[in-house]
């Protein structure tokens, strides 16, 4: 037996190919620079993210690519990317001053816009540019040809706008669906190595998952699979009946919360309430399933004593009933569990599906005009991204 680090990296196996499927896709779609247009890109800035960039270089460069706080605010992922990608990266560290450096980079694109007759392509996560375009450029939305989005909370930001661009998303796309699967397993088994941490097992403990959507339903589905006693709430009939028949207690109101260990939001809307956080048991772990920090009722929780006890919980003491205080273990500060440095990922090559229906949008953006509004991405250009992916899984 030889040690891993024996082995020459001309031995990997012939299935990894994850450098290859985004570069392949612009090259089958035969993707060409658009003169007319500029981009910019808000994102998590991850090991995926960068290969997209680098597969559509030299088609579309970005003017600005701005990090995300949560996920990219830290001066580690700031270093590693300005030293491929220079300046044009920014890695705010707050939501506040996100905001700031987002108008700025929309400010200075849209003037090159109108300077050199282009239009700006925005492609971004969680509709944070849709907000700010018609809050403070309305009279400079000519200029832009639309927006690229991949959330659904992105998407139901947009629905909550007058919009005066277009927005195209693949959001509810069935490879999205599938990526949404396997983001509820890494949340899941990320949940599960915290409280191994803390020296406890969530084998045999009840937890409730607000939320029997698609990464709901996937957090459920890969908790079962741990040994956990897992309840779904959600406030559409049709879900807790497909939860229900998959096997699951489900209600369209929380039950029994004071049995819980572990409690999950999953609904894309403020779920974990105050009210919810007062019934929970002493001890209950907390966590978000969201791409933004709107599960939990973070600002209840701040205004309670609290320590620190693991890098990435926090315990709040909250008034008990007949006197005796309780512990809220809040993991991640209320931000998406899967955040936490080294939980692990969904694996590249489904990711990567989802940046090519991405490029797809973007591809659609620079060929045909869109009317203001949200349109969803269409069949064939799904099908582009998974007859490809085939390929070149057949190809082993």
């Amino acid at each position: 037996m030889h040690p891993l680090s024996d082995i020459s990296t001309a031995a990997a196996p012939a299935y990894a190919r994850r450098a290859d499927y985004l570069p392949a896709l612009v090259k089958r779609l035969d993707l060409f620079k658009s003169e007319a247009h500029r981009y910019l890109l808000v994102a998590h800035l991850f090991d995926d993210t960068r290969r997209m960039i680098d597969a559509l270089e030299g088609v579309m460069d970005f003017d600005a690519i701005i990090g995300i706080p949560y996920s990219s605010g830290s001066d580690v992922t700031r270093l590693k990317w300005q030293a491929v990608y220079g300046d044009k990266v920014q890695c705010p560290k707050t939501e506040p001053e996100f905001k700031e450096v987002l108008a700025n980079a929309l400010q200075k694109s849209l003037d090159a816009c109108l300077a050199s007759d282009q239009k700006l392509v925005i492609q971004e996560v969680g509709g944070y540019a849709v907000e700010l375009l018609h809050e403070r450029f309305q009279d400079q939305l000519h200029l832009v040809e639309g927006v690229v989005e991949i959330t659904k909370q992105g998407v139901w930001r947009a629905g909550q706008t007058r919009l005066r661009v277009p927005v195209l998303h693949c959001a509810d796309s069935e490879l999205k669906r599938l990526e949404a699967v396997r983001c509820g397993e890494t949340i899941a088994r990320c949940l599960d190595g915290l409280m191994r941490d803390l020296g406890n097992s969530l084998a045999g403990r009840h937890a409730a998952v607000f939320g029997a959507g698609w990464i709901g339903f996937g957090v459920a589905k890969a908790l079962r699979r741990l040994d956990v006693i897992v309840s779904l709430i959600d406030v559409d009939p049709l879900k807790i009946a497909e939860a229900r028949l998959s096997g699951y207690p489900a209600t369209l109101h929380p039950t029994d919360l004071e049995q819980c260990d572990l409690v999950v939001g999953a609904a894309g809307r403020l779920s974990i309430t105050r009210d919810v956080l007062q019934q929970l048991r002493n001890g209950c772990l907390v966590a978000s399933a969201s791409s933004r920090r709107i599960e939990i009722d973070v600002d209840f929780l701040e205004q309670s004593p609290a320590c620190d006890i693991h890098p990435s919980i926090k315990a709040f003491q909250l008034p008990g009933q007949q006197g005796a205080d309780k512990q809220i273990c809040l993991v991640n500060d209320g931000y998406p569990a899967n955040f936490i440095p080294g939980s692990g990922s969904v694996a590249d090559e489904v990711v990567e599906l989802i940046l090519g229906e991405l490029i797809v949008l973007m591809a659609d953006l620079t060929t045909y005009t869109y009317e203001p509004g949200i349109h969803r991405l269409a069949t064939e250009g799904e099908a582009v991204c998974t007859k490809l992916w085939i390929e070149q899984r057949d190809q082993t």
